[in-house]
């Protein structure tokens, strides 16, 4: 299995296994983060408070087309979760995933919702629904984690957030790069000062998709139901990340175009330059347009160090003042990806670890009653910076947030 980094990770990984705790244990050691001692003294317990028989949290997936299956995967290794039912519009996509994972069926998503065994959903419809659909479950009590983005735009975005406040229901939003040990070592390192004065973050998706990807669905590539195209469909990871490296952008200029696919309203080429609250300058570019596809990749960098993210992995980490602890992190870089990449294909190298780990911590904050690592508002961040790309590339102007 893979480590899990920080303490706060503790918490989200203390349903495993004795073996796998020692495991993490010694990983984490081995690359010289924490003292043995600490994390025996210190991590050990803390999963050892969560080795309690509790009840499962019950789970219904709404939504069963590309990523609904990968949600279901997830939660067949989530340790104290129960994917309980699921619904689509279309019965036989519906019956089949309920089918793989013993779980019922709806075709009618409210059925659903009305199960008392059904504590919380997974919203994995079109973009451009996950508002509505999200108010009907927060009004029927049920604990939300929708899909990116929440939704396509911040005005039902803050309706959603209200509506899961007004019902005391958790709102969860899936941004599983922020799960990736690369993209939590840069958080940390930012904390902790270590870049010095950060001067530059740039983000860079370069995908491709092609024409069948757009014409499979009637609401892709459309402004009602997919809320654009490259950056808030494929590239809204990466803009997470930046954000949450970077801090808040105060203004962005912005282009965009559609060169290489036909019968879609949206870009499928955006590029922005960012300037960010702390002073320092970025750069998004987001297509889908790109043969073969590369992976995603997110770089900071600062007066005293700098980091690049590959789909999640780290493939450069330097600074000026290095510690023990450095070398050993690059000696542990992979080629591979633990949570995958979507850069040629939405799903054919998508690994469900990320969504694993981001669903354990849904369940955790759920029993806990503390907010999900991704919450509502941290889920708005990107929707915000991306409607203000949208605006500047239609207008031509600098539009500040």
């Amino acid at each position: 299995m893979s480590c899990l980094f920080t303490l706060e990770y503790a918490s989200i990984s203390r349903d495993l296994s004795n073996d796998e705790r020692l495991h993490c244990v010694h990983h984490v050691h081995r690359v010289g983060l924490w003292p043995p001692g600490v994390l025996h003294a210190i991590i050990l317990p803390l999963w050892n408070q969560g080795d309690k028989t509790m009840a499962r949290v019950g789970f219904g997936i709404i939504g069963c087309g590309n990523i609904g299956p990968v949600h279901a995967e997830a939660l067949s290794q989530v340790r104290g979760a129960k994917l309980v039912a699921v619904s689509d519009v279309v019965e036989k996509s519906a019956k089949a995933l309920a089918g793989k994972y013993g779980a019922a069926s709806y075709v009618d998503y409210r059925k659903l919702l009305e199960r008392d065994d059904v504590d919380a959903v997974c919203l994995c419809v079109p973009s451009g629904v996950r508002g509505e659909m999200g108010e009907t479950c927060a009004a029927a009590g049920k604990h939300i984690l929708a899909e990116k983005p929440l939704e396509i735009n911040t005005k039902k975005i803050d309706r959603l957030i209200a509506a899961a406040a007004k019902a005391k229901v958790k709102l969860g939003c899936v941004f599983q790069s922020r799960f990736a040990e690369g993209a939590r070592l840069v958080r940390s390192a930012v904390e902790k000062g270590r870049f010095g004065r950060i001067v530059l973050g740039d983000a860079y998706i370069k995908w491709y998709r092609s024409q069948e990807y757009y014409d499979s669905s009637q609401w892709r590539g459309t402004w009602k139901l997919d809320g654009g195209g490259a950056l808030i469909n494929q590239g809204i990871h990466q803009v997470d990340l930046l954000l949450w490296f970077m801090g808040p952008a105060k203004w962005v200029r912005a282009e965009s175009r559609i060169l290489a696919h036909e019968r879609i309203e949206v870009e499928d080429l955006a590029c922005a330059t960012i300037g960010f609250e702390n002073g320092a300058l970025g750069v998004i570019e987001a297509s889908t347009a790109i043969w073969p596809g590369h992976p995603a990749r997110v770089e900071i960098h600062g007066s005293e160090g700098s980091a690049v993210v590959e789909d999640g992995e780290l493939h450069f980490w330097r600074f000026k003042k290095e510690t023990k602890a450095d070398e050993r992190v690059r000696a542990s870089f992979r080629s591979d990806a633990a949570l995958g990449s979507g850069a040629g294909d939405p799903l054919s190298d998508l690994k469900c670890e990320g969504h694993r780990r981001q669903i354990q911590d849904f369940v955790h904050a759920i029993r806990d009653d503390r907010p999900p690592f991704v919450d509502g508002p941290e889920g708005r961040r990107a929707v915000a910076l991306i409607e203000a790309i949208y605006k500047s590339a239609a207008s031509g102007k600098t539009v500040r947030l």
